[in-house]
């Protein structure tokens, strides 16, 4: 490409031009603090993610229901536990109400609370009225179905 080309554009060709330059520059500007910040939301999220307190419940009697001993069932930091299809967990018991109970994390730490259930929900042997922390070890009865409590 020879200057000549240059040479033939007036003062306000040659304007322009600086300012689609500038316009661009911008642009890429703006399109790199964009990807910039998606990028540290990101790996601020995963962080927040790996330090959240992990729960799961162990199977220890599945009463009726077709889980087995010793199975672990994952806690979510919502996690609706009941014979409904539409709960988190799902425990097909005779005994288990279609929502019967809530596992929930807040703080740090995990609580299940009874959703006026028929036949209650316990903790260590204790029917709980209303929320009750729960820590590893545990034993949460629902139903006839007993979970041990574990991270």
């Amino acid at each position: 490409m020879t200057w000549a080309v240059f040479d033939e554009l007036t003062s306000e060709g040659m304007i322009l031009l600086l300012r689609l330059g500038v316009v661009a520059i911008l642009y890429l500007f703006l399109l790199t603090v964009v990807v910039v910040i998606q990028r540290e939301l990101g790996a601020e999220s995963a962080a927040r993610r790996a330090s959240a307190p992990r729960g799961r419940l162990i199977v220890l009697d599945p009463g009726t229901s077709p889980r087995a001993p010793g199975q672990a069932i994952p806690l979510e930091p919502v996690t609706r536990v009941g014979r409904s299809e539409e709960s988190t967990v799902v425990l097909d018991d005779e005994f288990v109400s279609t929502v019967h109970a809530m596992v929930l994390l807040r703080d740090g730490r995990w609580w299940v609370r009874d959703e006026g259930s028929r036949n209650g929900t316990m903790v260590n042997g204790e029917r709980i009225d209303g929320e009750r922390p729960l820590r590893e070890g545990d034993e949460l009865q629902i139903g006839r179905v007993h979970l041990r409590m574990a991270r």
